[in-house]
């Protein structure tokens, strides 16, 4: 045990001594390289490690300008792209008026074709005239009043019905100007001893007849006390076997004559 405690005491004075020397060994060199300078001189202390570099310092006064250098290689460049358009510009002033032209030869042409016109006119006229005679033909019974041919095939149907087929065959229904056209229908209505439609009706405004196109009636041959409207449903025109005229309901069925 007292082995030990002297073995430690031992170590321990071996290192009090290294930290000893070593503390001399950095005071004493400092001591001994300081000198007394000469006259004017001063005290030199020995250099030790370089210090760290300082601050940047400032910037300087701006220095005299210099002289004007060479002018550098005059290389054109490459020509760049074309740009974009620019918008449009103003219209300008209208020029003096041209010269009159010489006269065109249109004349003759327009005379020709004015002929070619009224020619076109007329056949489609004869074309028409030759299609209603042709209708005439197939019909059975017809008779003719100046300009207008009154035939019927002796079908019996409504006013709207016998309309509708007068129409579709080109023709109209019968409807009396004057009295000879009144007198021909007479003849029709006789043959077939019934009562025919006419092209006449106030479906519109009660008392007002008209024809289909709507112009007034001209030409009228009631019957006395007609026409009554009866039952308030007489609405069309009827002529009788005598020729005279009555009003008579239109969904009735009565001969249907047409004129072309």
């Amino acid at each position: 045990m007292r082995t030990k405690h002297n073995l430690w005491y031992s170590m321990f004075l071996l290192q009090l001594f290294k930290v000893l020397f070593l503390g001399a060994s950095l005071v004493l060199p400092s001591v001994s390289e300081t000198s007394t300078c000469e006259a004017n001189t001063c005290t030199v202390m020995a250099c030790g490690n370089p210090g760290l570099n300082g601050l940047p310092g400032r910037d300087g006064k701006d220095g005299l300008k210099g002289e004007k250098g060479d002018a550098g290689a005059s290389v054109r460049g490459q020509q760049g792209f074309p740009g974009k358009a620019g918008p449009p510009g103003s219209s300008g002033v209208q020029g003096p008026r041209g010269q009159k032209g010489e006269k065109g030869e249109t004349a003759a042409v327009d005379s020709v074709h004015g002929k070619v016109t009224s020619l076109e006119k007329n056949i489609q006229t004869l074309q028409d005239d030759l299609n209603k005679y042709k209708k005439i033909v197939t019909l059975q019974g017809a008779i003719h009043v100046g300009r207008k041919t009154f035939v019927s095939t002796g079908l019996h149907d409504t006013f709207a019905n016998g309309k509708n087929k007068c129409t579709k065959e080109g023709a109209a229904l019968a409807s009396p100007r004057n009295a000879a056209e009144n007198l021909a229908l007479k003849e029709i209505v006789k043959k077939h001893a019934m009562h025919a439609f006419l092209d006449i009706n106030d479906i519109q405004t009660e008392g007002r007849f008209v024809y289909l196109n709507g112009s007034p009636v001209a030409y009228t041959n009631w019957k006395r006390g007609e026409p009554n409207n009866y039952d308030n449903v007489e609405d069309c025109v009827i002529i009788l076997e005598d020729a005279l005229w009555n009003d008579y309901n239109c969904n009735s069925k009565c001969l249907i004559i047409c004129e072309i």
